[in-house]
């Protein structure tokens, strides 16, 4: 009962302090980054979580790659990553689509991903090489969804062909405990420059899910 009341609590800390963020969005655009930083810091603050912060966020990095537990994922990492990375979250159009929610993704210029266009990888490609050049940092979950049990789903290969194809400067992140909302970490992971010279992508994913499994 206690736990259903405080995911309710949570959720309705959320809905506020984005539509309240919503319409200084819309017109302080070139505030995006410090508008969504400070609105992941207070809906953190306001639903009574602090989480664990190990190791820092490469400044130089191009692409977060990070495991999918629930959707606090995001606003821990847009406060653990600090203002110096402006994040571009990658998202299924399917959530573009909710009135609501669409909205704030599209206000502050994340990236949609149609997976049932086969043309998606292209766009999505033309999309991280604009937001890179624009100087943020893409946000990506290579599982594709959330994965609330203990463990992780199959890496996808999208994340691995934009970095390589971009020759971007990678740095997984593990969130553990996101879908509890109590005992969150966030443990940032040494980066490297992606290369089809190794299997990098099933390399981390192996790192990570070990990583996790021994913080739970």
């Amino acid at each position: 009962m206690f736990a259903k009341s405080r995911f309710i609590y949570v959720m309705f800390v959320v809905l506020i302090l984005i539509g309240i963020m919503i319409p200084f969005v819309a017109i302080f655009r070139k505030f995006n980054n410090t508008l969504r930083y400070w609105t992941s810091s207070l809906i953190l603050f306001f639903s009574g979580i602090k989480p664990e912060i190990i190791g820092k966020p490469d400044e130089n990095a191009n692409m977060f790659i990070v495991n999918h537990k629930s959707m606090m994922d995001i606003m821990v990492l847009e406060m653990a990553s600090g203002k110096k990375h402006d994040l571009s979250w990658v998202a299924k159009v399917e959530l573009f689509q909710i009135k609501y929610f669409g909205l704030a993704l599209s206000l502050t210029n994340m990236i949609s991903l149609n997976r049932e266009d086969r043309k998606g990888i292209i766009k999505l490609l033309k999309d991280v090489k604009d937001r890179v050049e624009n100087k943020r940092t893409i946000a990506i979950f290579p599982e594709g969804t959330r994965y609330p049990k203990d463990g992780f789903l199959p890496f996808k290969s999208g994340a691995e062909i934009i970095a390589n194809k971009l020759k971007l400067k990678v740095q997984p992140v593990v969130l553990v405990n996101t879908e509890s909302f109590k005992d969150m970490k966030v443990i940032f992971l040494d980066s490297f420059d992606a290369t089809k010279d190794n299997e990098w992508l099933q390399e981390s994913r192996t790192k990570m899910l070990d990583i996790y499994l021994k913080q739970k």
